[in-house]
C-alpha cells in the first residue's frame, strides 16, 4: 500500500508541475509527439523554407538535492527559452526535454538523471527535430544547446545529417569527463558525444564558454575541442564574466551573430 501511494503522489505532482506552460511574445506553442515521449515545443518562425534554428533545453529541475531526484525536470529557470527569443534570426524554435513541460507514460526519474542522454531520450529528441524540419519546409538545421542540452545536441547532429552547425552555450560536452571533474557518480546508461569524435569533427560547432561557470569550466569545453583534432569545424568563444546561468541572456544577441 506504501508504494501505491508513493506512485499515486509522484504522478500526481508530475502531472501538476507540468501543468503551467509559459507563454513566449511571439512564439507559438506545439506539442510533438514522438514514439517514446511528447515534447513541447515553441515557434517563432517568419519564413517557410528557410533554416531552423532550434533550442534545445538543458538538464531542468533533475535533482532536489544530491540524493533526492525531483519529480518534474521542468527547468524553472529557462535560460534556453530566453535565449530563444533574444535571437534575432528568422526562424527560431524552443524544444523542451522529454519529461519537461509535458508528461509521458515513458516519463520516469531516470530520464533525467543518469539516463538523461539515454538512447531513447536523443531517438525522441532526432524525431522531433525531423518533424520541425519537415513542418517548416526549412532545407538545413542548427542545433543550440544550453548546459546539458549541448550534449543532446551533438548527439542528434550525429544522427541527423540536416543539421549544418550546432552551437552550444555552457555545454556538457563530454559528461565522463564532466562527472570525474566534479567526483559525481557516471551517467551510465547515456550516451557520450565524446564517443563520437570522428563524426564530430565534420560538423560545424561554436563552443560558448562562461569563464565564471563553475558547473561546466571553461578548461573541460576546451578539453573536448581539442580532442576533436587540428581539422576539426570546432572553435570554442570564452566570455570572461559568464557563469552557468548568468551573463548570457543579456549578451546572446551579439553573441549569436
Amino acid at each position: 500500500m506504501l508504494k501505491r501511494f508513493f506512485f499515486l503522489f509522484f504522478l500526481t505532482a508530475f502531472v501538476s508541475g507540468c501543468s503551467s506552460l509559459p507563454r513566449p511574445e511571439g512564439f507559438s506553442y506545439q506539442e510533438i509527439k514522438t514514439k517514446d515521449f511528447s515534447l513541447a515545443s515553441w515557434a517563432r518562425v517568419k519564413q517557410k523554407k528557410k533554416k531552423l534554428r532550434i533550442y534545445i533545453e538543458g538538464d531542468g529541475f533533475a535533482w532536489i538535492n544530491p540524493y533526492t531526484p525531483s519529480s518534474d525536470p521542468t527547468p524553472s529557470e529557462m535560460t534556453a527559452l530566453n535565449l530563444a527569443q533574444k535571437d534575432p534570426f528568422v526562424n527560431v524554435v524552443y524544444l523542451g526535454r522529454p519529461c519537461q513541460y509535458v508528461s509521458s507514460r515513458e516519463c520516469r526519474p531516470y530520464y533525467w538523471t543518469n539516463g538523461r542522454f539515454d538512447p531513447k531520450v536523443i531517438a525522441s529528441v532526432t524525431e522531433a527535430v525531423r518533424k520541425l524540419k519537415e513542418q517548416y519546409q526549412a532545407p538545413s538545421v542548427e542545433l543550440v544547446g544550453y548546459s546539458g542540452g549541448a550534449a543532446v545536441a551533438l548527439l542528434v547532429a550525429v544522427k541527423e545529417p540536416s543539421v549544418s552547425k550546432v552551437m552550444t552555450v555552457a555545454g556538457v560536452l563530454d559528461h565522463k569527463a564532466w562527472t570525474d571533474f566534479h567526483k559525481d557518480t557516471p551517467l551510465k546508461g547515456s550516451m557520450n558525444p565524446a564517443n563520437y569524435k570522428k563524426k564530430l569533427k565534420n560538423i560545424k560547432q561554436v563552443h560558448y564558454s562562461g569563464g565564471a561557470d563553475k558547473t561546466v569550466p571553461s578548461s573541460l569545453t576546451e578539453n573536448f575541442v581539442y580532442s576533436l583534432g587540428n581539422d576539426s569545424k570546432a572553435e570554442i568563444i570564452i566570455v570572461p564574466n559568464a557563469s552557468h546561468n548568468k551573463g548570457w541572456v543579456n549578451n546572446w544577441a551579439r553573441l549569436v551573430n
